[in-house]
Protein backbone atom coordinates (compact mmCIF):
# COMPACT_ATOMS: atom_id res chain seq x y z
CA UNK A 1 0.00 0.00 0.00
CA UNK A 2 1.40 3.71 -0.77
CA UNK A 3 0.40 6.93 -0.33
CA UNK A 4 -1.15 8.74 -3.35
CA UNK A 5 -0.94 12.42 -3.77
CA UNK A 6 -3.52 14.20 -5.66
CA UNK A 7 -3.59 17.89 -6.51
CA UNK A 8 -6.88 19.36 -7.81
CA UNK A 9 -6.54 22.47 -9.79
CA UNK A 10 -8.85 25.27 -10.32
CA UNK A 11 -10.29 23.84 -13.51
CA UNK A 12 -11.19 20.67 -11.48
CA UNK A 13 -9.00 18.07 -12.98
CA UNK A 14 -7.28 16.12 -10.71
CA UNK A 15 -3.10 15.11 -11.35
CA UNK A 16 -1.80 12.00 -10.08
CA UNK A 17 1.65 13.43 -8.81
CA UNK A 18 2.82 9.58 -8.78
CA UNK A 19 2.42 9.17 -12.04
CA UNK A 20 2.35 12.77 -13.46
CA UNK A 21 -0.89 12.56 -15.41
CA UNK A 22 -4.28 13.80 -14.81
CA UNK A 23 -6.97 11.36 -13.62
CA UNK A 24 -10.52 10.57 -13.74
CA UNK A 25 -13.03 10.05 -10.97
CA UNK A 26 -12.85 5.81 -12.22
CA UNK A 27 -9.25 5.96 -11.81
CA UNK A 28 -9.12 7.56 -8.61
CA UNK A 29 -11.90 4.90 -7.50
CA UNK A 30 -9.80 2.22 -8.94
CA UNK A 31 -6.91 3.61 -6.84
CA UNK A 32 -8.58 2.81 -3.47
CA UNK A 33 -10.05 -0.11 -4.45
CA UNK A 34 -6.46 -1.10 -4.81
CA UNK A 35 -6.17 -0.48 -1.20
CA UNK A 36 -4.01 2.99 -1.81
CA UNK A 37 -3.84 5.60 1.05
CA UNK A 38 -5.14 8.55 -0.87
CA UNK A 39 -4.51 12.38 -0.12
CA UNK A 40 -6.12 15.08 -2.32
CA UNK A 41 -5.42 18.61 -1.88
CA UNK A 42 -6.35 21.40 -3.54
CA UNK A 43 -3.92 23.28 -5.48
CA UNK A 44 -4.60 26.71 -4.50
CA UNK A 45 -5.22 26.77 -1.16
CA UNK A 46 -3.11 23.83 0.01
CA UNK A 47 -6.47 22.10 2.31
CA UNK A 48 -7.12 18.65 2.26
CA UNK A 49 -9.74 17.99 -0.03
CA UNK A 50 -9.78 14.05 0.46
CA UNK A 51 -12.98 13.34 2.17
CA UNK A 52 -15.05 15.66 -0.36
CA UNK A 53 -13.95 14.37 -3.36
CA UNK A 54 -13.85 10.84 -2.37
CA UNK A 55 -17.59 11.11 -1.04
CA UNK A 56 -18.24 12.79 -4.80
CA UNK A 57 -16.28 9.41 -6.39
CA UNK A 58 -18.76 6.94 -4.05
CA UNK A 59 -21.59 8.58 -5.49
CA UNK A 60 -20.72 8.42 -8.54
CA UNK A 61 -20.00 4.68 -8.43
CA UNK A 62 -23.32 4.75 -6.55
CA UNK A 63 -25.19 5.94 -9.38
CA UNK A 64 -23.62 4.05 -12.13
CA UNK A 65 -23.73 0.58 -10.35
CA UNK A 66 -27.95 1.54 -9.11
CA UNK A 67 -28.18 3.29 -12.81
CA UNK A 68 -30.25 6.04 -11.14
Amino acid sequence: MQMIVIKRYSNRKLYNTATRSYITLEELFTLAQDGNEIKIIDHTTGADITTAIMTQVLAQQEKQTRGL
